[in-house]
């Protein structure tokens, strides 16, 4: 199992013109983002996950870009995003 982090929007995949290379992935792929991000849109969030197959979007209420006081909520988030991947495969 390969696990990634990047960080992007969808106006970073439409001028690396990467959208059809997402569509294509047959990865999973998980989105964690804060409804007070000050950087990228919560709606761009929502619409990477229209795009998306195998996407779950988990929303962190009150967290700004840096998941400043959600730190644990982030991780929360990515390990049990982890633990169902690993369940899955085997």
């Amino acid at each position: 199992m390969q696990v990634r982090f990047a960080e992007f929007s969808l106006t970073h995949i439409a001028c690396l013109g990467l959208k059809q290379t997402m569509i294509d992935c047959n990865g999973r792929v998980l989105t964690v983002h804060g409804s007070a991000d000050e950087v990228i849109p919560l709606e761009d969030a929502k619409e990477f996950a229209k795009i998306i197959p195998n996407h779950k979007l988990e929303i962190v209420e009150g967290a700004d870009h840096c998941y400043t006081k959600h730190q644990s909520q982030l991780i929360t988030n990515v390990m049990e995003f982890i633990k169902t991947v690993i369940v899955k495969n085997n």
